[in-house]
């Protein structure tokens, strides 16, 4: 089917009746009524500035603005982040008949969801990646062989954010049919989906498409995963995306490494892209047309490492067989190595719980643990600094009201 030029509106880009609460009382906070305000959802996000999508007589409008802190419901200041919904204004004195005025965010709307990422570094603040996703879809190839310690992660990460998570396995046809069907299996446990998009029969994003449809969806992958030409497939739907051709290429794909299946870094930054209904369809079609309404892609840079996650609720649900094990030990503090009445090492003897997995799980787990030490000593360490910083400004007042000021 051939989709039909859109007419675009809020809930194209992911709005419903919902967010109108909320963006009312934001309005209302800024001293206004929604009327006085443009709304808005950030499609990217790069060093000084940020992308802005609205909707105007059906129209698709791209707005630009300077990066700033926008306050958000908490009366915090944060910096806009791929998939928020903000409040904002034009510049005066900016715009012309060419292009719309810039735009100054003045709120940031509460958000359902928080995608972060923990750093690979000893840095031990996480990295936002996106806000108001419904679902994070790990994209993983079959060539080479995919990893599932890190589908853990992603999955984990996905949990610790309170989203849906689903595994996209990509580049089937390199590998047998047996194979997929192994990788399918075995590969599982923890997410709520697993689609295969490539087999020999060819390239088919359908079911991809049916799972995200009327909702927001992150890809986070390695690089070379094929995230982008996923995305791609999404946005042109009856066109194979490993096709060389630039017509129909909304993100840029390049080639990888034939040895061992490695990329590059193609996609440099988040962005955020909207997959239209489809109108002026037949009858059969109705259905299709509407459920693709209000799809949002965020296609994300390739990840190279990936720490895991300090939440480890998120972990135990990630491994809930592990976990469930777990709670069946005769000691609550049980360590699962040598003690009594262990039924962790139970179910490893008797073959019923992997012990591979059980060491993934384990590494998992010591590393939250280091992650939440190292994120508690940074926090103290700025707690000292901003107490010596306050000290040192309140001697001074002191002694300058008893005039020893130097």
């Amino acid at each position: 089917m051939t989709i039909a030029p859109a007419s675009y509106t809020l809930e194209t880009l992911g709005f419903d009746p919902s967010w109108q609460g909320s963006a009312i009382r934001a309005a209302f906070t800024l001293g206004g009524t929604l009327e006085d305000f443009t709304l808005a959802r950030v499609s990217a996000v790069h060093r000084t500035r940020c992308e802005l999508l609205t909707c105007e007589q059906g129209e698709l409008i791209k707005l630009s603005a300077p990066l700033r802190p926008v306050e958000n419901d908490y009366g915090e200041e944060e910096y806009p982040l791929v998939g928020d919904w903000v409040l904002t204004q034009p510049i005066p004195g900016t715009g012309g008949a060419a292009h719309p005025a810039e735009h100054k965010p003045l709120a940031i709307l509460p958000r359902r969801s928080y995608l972060t990422r923990p750093s690979a570094t000893r840095e031990s603040a996480d990295q936002p990646v996106a806000a108001n996703v419904d679902i994070l879809c790990i994209v993983e190839p079959c060539f080479p062989e995919p990893s599932i310690g890190r589908i853990e992660r992603y999955t984990a990460l996905a949990h610790a954010s309170g989203v849906q998570v689903a595994l996209i396995l990509t580049k089937g046809d390199l590998v047998t049919a047996e194979q997929l069907t192994n990788y399918r299996d075995s590969l599982a446990g923890g997410v709520d989906a697993v689609l295969a998009v490539c087999t020999d029969n060819g390239y088919d994003p359908a079911p991809v498409a049916e799972l995200v449809a009327g909702r927001t969806a992150a890809f986070l992958g390695r690089s070379g995963a094929g995230k982008s030409t996923l995305v791609n497939a999404l946005l042109n739907p009856g066109v194979d995306p490993r096709e060389d051709s630039q017509e129909y290429q909304v993100q840029v794909t390049s080639a990888v490494r034939g040895a061992d299946g490695k990329g590059r870094h193609t996609t440099t930054s988040r962005q955020m892209l909207v997959l239209p209904g489809a109108e002026g369809s037949s009858e059969g079609d109705s259905t299709n047309a509407k459920s693709s309404s209000g799809t949002v892609l965020i296609d994300t840079p390739g990840i190279r490492a990936l720490a895991a996650t300090s939440d480890s609720a998120a972990i135990d649900e990630t491994f809930d067989d592990v976990s469930g094990y777990a709670s069946a030990c005769r000691y609550s503090d049980c360590s699962h190595g040598s003690e009594p009445g262990c039924a962790v090492q139970q179910a490893i003897t008797d073959g019923s719980l992997d012990p591979e997995r059980f060491e993934r799980y384990r590494r998992m787990i010591a590393e939250s643990a280091r992650l939440r030490l190292r994120s508690q000593e940074r926090e103290y360490r700025q707690s000292n600094r901003a107490f010596t910083k306050a000290n040192k400004a309140g001697r001074r007042t002191l002694m300058s009201i008893k005039g020893r000021a130097n």
